[in-house]
């Protein structure tokens, strides 16, 4: 009899050891899987973006009539052409909007001429790294004038809050300025716009917008517009 109990527990005590082993080879195995998973998607995004030339490059323009759909840096400069204004390049910055620990490369252009606001205008692209290709994900216009031109611009990590000079509107792309003459007959600026946006998805989207007062000594036409990244 004791020799049977002893049988029997060695028995299950094999059986318990063979389920433990099979269970951590799957294990392993899975594990083996999952990194090999996980090279293949490093692979897949190992670009810096830091190493594209982003100075000549293509943009897209906003859908504005007489105007064409894109336009092409040539050492950092695009001039005029048929009817569009001149496009240069102020700065391209490196920042981590997304969260994945990788930089998304954020492009300031601006523009000068009367097609997005007589005075000079600004353009933001946001491409990431996909494929080892850099893709668009983000681009605004913001028109540039006294009623409509850029006040800030704050990027943080899943958030982009845009300020802008009058009582403003978004059009596709385009920020442009909300002109009501019946209000604002002698079209003097008193207010600005504030915009958030938040990711959504592969890009972002406007989630609120609020008009405030702008101070008395605020001096517009030699305001330079405050960029920033990060929590401030």
């Amino acid at each position: 009899m004791k020799l049977f109990c002893l049988v029997v527990i060695f028995s299950a005590f094999l059986f318990s050891c063979g389920v433990s082993s099979i269970k951590a080879q799957a294990t392993a195995t899975g594990a083996v899987v999952t990194n090999k998973q996980t090279n293949s998607d490093n692979k897949k995004n190992t670009l810096d973006l830091s190493g594209i030339d982003f100075k000549n490059f293509t943009y897209p323009v906003p859908n504005i009539v007489n105007l064409e759909k894109s336009f092409t840096l040539n050492n950092g400069k695009a001039g005029k052409k048929d009817g569009s204004p001149s496009f240069k390049l102020r700065k391209t910055y490196f920042f981590d909007l997304t969260g994945d620990k990788k930089d998304e490369a954020i492009t300031h252009i601006i523009a000068s001429g009367c097609q997005l606001g007589c005075e000079s205008s600004s353009l933001f692209y946001i491409h990431t790294a996909e494929n080892n290709q850099p893709k668009l994900i983000w681009k605004i216009a913001i028109g540039g004038d006294v009623m409509g031109g850029l006040r800030a611009a704050s990027f943080k990590m899943n958030e982009i809050v845009l300020e802008t000079f009058g009582d403003c509107l978004l059009d596709d792309w385009l920020i442009k300025p909300n002109i009501d003459l019946t209000k604002n007959p002698k079209l003097k600026t008193t207010s600005y716009t504030r915009f958030t946006f938040s990711q959504s998805g592969s890009g972002y989207a406007q989630t609120s917008k609020v008009v405030l007062p702008l101070s008395a000594s605020t001096n517009i036409s030699d305001y330079r517009p405050q960029i920033s990244f990060g929590e401030q």
